[in-house]
């Protein structure tokens, strides 16, 4: 268990906006939007490698517990303060999403999980193929191949959340379908859309 979730919670509420989805589907555009928007911290795994990179500080066998750990303490204090916070990050997992969940609630936050999706392949892949993500120390992008094993990795999201399209939304018109989530409770068993 998490020494985390054994943080004393908050009374005020706080959201954590878990923004993930493969590569390229927009998920990071998105975040960063509702950030500017809700002025409100965004705590990005790219962003958080690229700085564990330049201090080479991982490796590739503890990558992964090292970001997961600071991406955990990080939102964790910010939650038990009171405040928003948004990540961004690929949540691939069943496990991964659950571990957010429980981290917002357990602390006195509230979840909202939204799923980026990118309906139309061309556009993915002139996307993946066209970036530069410009964050120091990490990739500029990444390959069409890794984004079809994400793909592949991905495990369908089964509880409430919302799903955007970033091949028929703006990056504006999605942050306006995410901001009723902020404002109230879903119903109880639902999942949008």
């Amino acid at each position: 268990m998490s020494p985390y979730l054994e943080l004393e919670p908050t009374t005020d509420s706080p959201k954590v906006v878990l923004v993930a989805g493969i590569p390229g589907t927009g998920k990071s555009t998105l975040a960063e939007a509702l950030a500017r928007r809700l002025k409100a911290p965004i705590f990005s795994m790219d962003w958080v490698l690229g700085s564990l990179v330049l201090a080479r500080a991982i490796t590739d066998e503890n990558a992964e517990a090292v970001v997961d750990l600071q991406l955990t303490a990080l939102v964790a204090r910010h939650v038990q303060l009171g405040i928003d916070v948004i990540v961004d990050a690929t949540g691939h997992t069943r496990e991964e999403r659950a571990q957010w969940r429980e981290l917002a609630e357990r602390l006195g936050g509230e979840f909202v999980g939204v799923e980026c999706v990118c309906s139309d392949e061309r556009l993915h892949r002139e996307r993946i193929e066209g970036r530069s993500r410009g964050i120091p120390g990490w990739h500029a992008t990444v390959s069409w191949q890794h984004v079809e094993r994400m793909r592949g990795l991905w495990q369908p999201w089964e509880d409430d959340h919302l799903v955007l399209d970033s091949a028929v939304e703006t990056p504006d018109s999605s942050v306006e379908r995410v901001l009723p989530r902020l404002s109230s409770p879903p119903p109880a068993g639902a999942r949008r859309r």
